[in-house]
């Protein structure tokens, strides 16, 4: 990795800390949906464009769409499946470096800076600082649209080894998609479904192990259901490969929550995750769930 880089993603870790600050002002869950459809963007140039995973990125789009880039500006979701069909060839990697999500009456607005990386059809490579101005409204259910993607490059970087992004970015939209359900604390299972296997099972330090849907439900009924507000604050992520289309995801979960008489409470998790990813849905879906305890549950 060259020096150019690696001061680039200094700078850029740096900022990113600066935005997780920044981020606690804005209540967990609306980072986390906005997160969820911002890694889940990238997710589509990553890996095969076919009709299937075109359909998924169309369902994280408003309508009237705008988004604006140095090729130009297209408005409206109709027009998105023709433009994205440019990049079929093409092999794409976006190192996501810093994201900041602040919301407004209806919905979010999202500032991110990233690394893109591609390789074109002829084999040339290219390497670019780019930063996004994004915009999402709140729709009925849990995840918001896009209605605006504006995409500005700072500098073209010097050429550095290709890093395949697909992981990062999956793995990622489904952790926030994951945490933003959990923190709806309305002892609805539905979502989960659509993030687990078929057969599932799920290690919570404070639970028997959970392999039925049935079994979560309840779960979600108890302990949450006397809560007032939950927040998890993601840290220390690492995504290792365990074979073609499985993953190994280890993160921790800060997390506050207040019950509903008023105590204050926090603890922080430690989480291993066994993940099966099919790229034709729009999440990856997890298969185990192990937790343990890394600061004991207290209050403050």
């Amino acid at each position: 990795m060259n020096n150019c880089y690696k001061i680039a993603l200094l700078l850029t870790f740096v900022l990113s800390c600066i935005a997780a600050q920044n981020e606690t002002a804005t209540k967990t869950s609306v980072a986390h949906a906005a997160k969820t459809q911002y890694f889940r963007w990238y997710q589509l140039y990553e890996r095969d464009i076919n009709d299937a995973r075109i359909a998924n990125q169309l369902s994280i789009l408003d309508k009237d769409i705008e988004i604006e880039t140095v090729a130009g500006k297209m408005t409206g979701r109709d027009s998105y499946p023709k433009r994205v069909q440019a990049y079929k060839d093409w092999k794409n990697a976006h190192h996501v470096q810093n994201v900041t999500v602040k919301e407004k009456e209806d919905g979010m607005v999202l500032d991110a800076d990233i690394i893109y990386q591609c390789v074109l059809p002829d084999g040339s490579k290219k390497n670019f600082a780019l930063h996004y101005d994004a915009h999402l409204k709140k729709t009925d259910g849990l995840l918001p649209v896009f209605t605006k993607i504006k995409i500005t490059p700072k500098k073209e970087m010097e050429s550095a080894v290709f890093e395949d992004a697909y992981p990062q970015n999956r793995m990622k939209s489904l952790m926030h998609y994951w945490l933003l359900c959990m923190e709806q604390l309305d002892g609805n299972v539905t979502p989960f479904k659509q993030l687990l296997t078929n057969e599932f099972e799920l290690n919570f330090s404070t639970n028997s192990k959970m392999t039925s849907i049935d079994q979560l439900e309840k779960w979600l009924n108890g302990m949450p259901m006397q809560l007032q507000s939950s927040q998890h604050f993601p840290q220390n992520l690492t995504i290792k490969s365990l074979g073609e289309n499985k993953y190994q995801v280890n993160v921790e979960f800060a997390w506050q929550g207040v019950m509903k008489n008023g105590t204050k409470l926090k603890a922080t998790t430690g989480h291993e995750w066994i993940v099966v990813d099919d790229i034709q849905e729009p999440f990856a879906r997890i298969q185990k769930v192990t937790v343990k305890q890394v600061k004991p549950l207290q209050q403050y």
